[in-house]
């Protein structure tokens, strides 16, 4: 196991790595690093869009201080 590789697998997660992954070699903690890094911005785009489309339930006018009120 790269101490490199897992490294960059605990950045991604911002803790710990689970126990049981010292199994995968380093390419395979690399490629675990990269899946995670991809579901991580799919899942920030997904959200960034369902706040776009509920905020289309705002007055048009009005939106600029709702997201003001939710986003600070």
């Amino acid at each position: 196991m790269s101490t490199k590789a897992l490294g960059a697998l605990e950045t991604e997660l911002g803790g710990r790595a689970p126990d049981g992954l010292d199994a995968l070699d380093a390419q395979g903690l690399r490629a675990l690093t990269v899946l995670l890094h991809d579901a991580k911005a799919r899942q920030s785009e997904a959200l960034d869009a369902a706040v776009e489309q509920s905020l289309e339930f705002v007055p048009r006018v009005m939106r600029g201080s709702v997201r003001k009120i939710l986003f600070g």
